[in-house]
Formats: C-alpha cells, sequence, structure tokens
C-alpha cells in the first residue's frame, strides 16, 4: 500500500469513528462538541506528524 493510500485509509477511519462517537455519546450537546473538538485537534497533531515522517521518507530516498 502507497503512502497516499495509507494516509487516506487513516483519515477516513477517524472521520468514521468520530461520526460513531457521536451517534453513540450520551453527552450533552456541549460536551459533545468539546470533545469533537478535541479529536479533531488530535486528528490534526497525528496527519501532521505522519505527513511529515513520509515526506522525510520520501526525501532520504531521493537522496
Amino acid at each position: 500500500m502507497d503512502m497516499g493510500k495509507s494516509l487516506m485509509c487513516f483519515l477516513t477511519g477517524a472521520m468514521v469513528g468520530t461520526v460513531a462517537t457521536l451517534f453513540l455519546a450520551p453527552d450533552s450537546g456541549a460536551n459533545t462538541r468539546a470533545k469533537l473538538a478535541d479529536a479533531a485537534n488530535d486528528l490534526k497533531k497525528k496527519a501532521k506528524s505522519r505527513i511529515t515522517e513520509d515526506l522525510e521518507d520520501i526525501e532520504s530516498v531521493l537522496e
């Protein structure tokens, strides 16, 4: 599996998990939104980290 497909699978899985959590959460709207914002920030950090790692791998291959 190439890096692009791997990243897409990761992001798709994260989105599906987030949506499932929203439907199954017995919490208030404000708490759910706060949790969703935290999850989105975590996902953003993980995606940036993964992209940085992949770019470093690509650079090392090209050298």
